[in-house]
């Protein structure tokens, strides 16, 4: 009897020690060191018009964001991120990349490169959309929370 009821308290220990450790939300920051991707497949951004991520980088790490677009439809990212506060983060390049698949009209990316200047908190966003008068504005939106430390 003593036996058993030493059994059920390890399992019920070993159970309860399990429940504890602690667990990050889906959408917390990623807590790595050195640069950081975010990466939007065309497909992706087709499922979703309000996309939004979150990242932790330190100060004078780079973040490069890679959405996926297809320029022959008329759409296209707006080229400079919006920065929230730029004393935190700076955009230091933007750049369209074509597919590799050598087919007509088969979607790229565009890609921008931003780099944490000093500790805080900053949100980056960007639009997809036609730019011309009468254009589809803001069609889809990205957003990224962004933790210096």
């Amino acid at each position: 009897m003593k036996a058993r009821a030493a059994l059920l308290t390890l399992v019920a220990a070993t159970t309860l020690m399990g429940c504890t450790g602690k667990t990050e939300p889906p959408n917390a920051p990623a807590k790595a060191e050195g640069p950081q991707t975010i990466e939007i497949s065309y497909d992706d951004l087709l499922k979703d018009k309000q996309i939004s991520r979150s990242v932790s980088l330190s100060v004078s790490d780079t973040l490069t964001v890679s959405l996926g677009s297809n320029l022959s439809t008329g759409f296209t990212w707006a080229e400079k991120m919006l920065i929230s506060d730029p004393n935190v983060m700076t955009q230091t390049g933007h750049r369209a990349v074509a597919s590799n698949t050598g087919m007509p009209g088969a979607p790229g990316t565009e890609v921008w490169i931003l780099q944490a200047k000093s500790p805080g908190n900053t949100t980056v966003s960007t639009t997809y959309g036609r730019p011309w008068p009468g254009g589809e504005k803001d069609s889809w939106v990205f957003s990224a929370n962004v933790t210096v430390n």
